[in-house]
């Protein structure tokens, strides 16, 4: 609404105050409450004529970066016959310990390893007797040096040898500076916004006004060149390299 639009409604109503102060005449209520509905009434058809004044613009940013974090998921399981779970938790207790150690002697950081509490199920057989119990252990380590984790998680031979059977062996890459990365993708999707409502006000040979409102879209991170979008935003672990985009609502004034 104009400033100078209210302030003749301000006007008018203090104009009003006064000369019913003053006035005798019984139906000066009646008259003055006309003249104010009149005046509101015009004052919204005014505005529903003056049509939207802002411009609304969608800002794109995206970037390729490599993940600087692995995460890697390691579950071992360990068949037992019925009457040997105690024997069985040993004998897994060791494998695992003697897993934790080769990678250590691989030049993994002991902090950087960490281990699971056991958890094991029973299987039955046709009569639905206990036969035996089926041990699981995970474990995983969190490191910065990801050529080396590579290879030893596409190397499983050291657990094979041991009897293990490997449940589950899962790389996840992660990137420790995502925070900054998304404040940075945020103003580059901002000056993206302002290039196209510049360039729109320039055609239409309208001025552009200042931006009054922003809505930030959610960070669709995936692998390189990947077409896949959520509502929710995506954070895909599975790729080394890696995309990010985002967009950005702005609108501005015109003119």
């Amino acid at each position: 609404m104009s400033w100078y639009i209210i302030a003749i409604l301000v006007a008018i109503v203090i104009g009003t105050l006064i000369w019913l102060k003053w006035s005798k005449n019984p139906y000066a209520v009646l008259a003055i409450g006309l003249i104010i509905g009149i005046s509101v009434f015009s004052l919204f058809f005014y505005q529903s004529r003056q049509g939207d004044t802002s411009l609304r613009v969608v800002g794109y940013s995206s970037k390729l970066f490599e993940s600087d974090l692995v995460k890697w998921n390691i579950t071992v399981q360990k068949y037992v016959p019925s009457g040997g779970i105690t024997g069985g938790y040993k004998s897994m207790n060791a494998d695992v310990k003697a897993f934790k150690d080769y990678l250590v002697k691989q030049g993994i950081p002991e902090k950087d390893i960490s281990i699971k509490p056991i958890s094991s199920y029973n299987q039955y057989n046709n009569q639905g007797q206990v036969v035996g119990h089926n041990l699981n252990q995970s474990l995983f380590v969190l490191s910065s040096e990801l050529d080396k984790i590579e290879e030893l998680a596409l190397d499983p031979g050291f657990i094979a040898d041991r009897g293990m059977i490997l449940q589950e062996s899962r790389l996840e890459y992660l990137y420790t500076e995502l925070p900054k990365l998304k404040q940075e993708l945020l103003a580059d999707a901002t000056s993206d916004a302002l290039a196209r409502a510049n360039e729109i006000s320039s055609s239409a040979k309208t001025g552009l006004g200042k931006m009054n409102q922003a809505r930030a879209g959610v960070f669709q991170i995936t692998e390189p060149y990947s077409t896949d979008v959520s509502d929710y935003g995506i954070y895909n672990t599975s790729t080394r390299q890696k995309s990010i985009s985002v967009t950005l609502t702005a609108y501005f004034k015109l003119k």
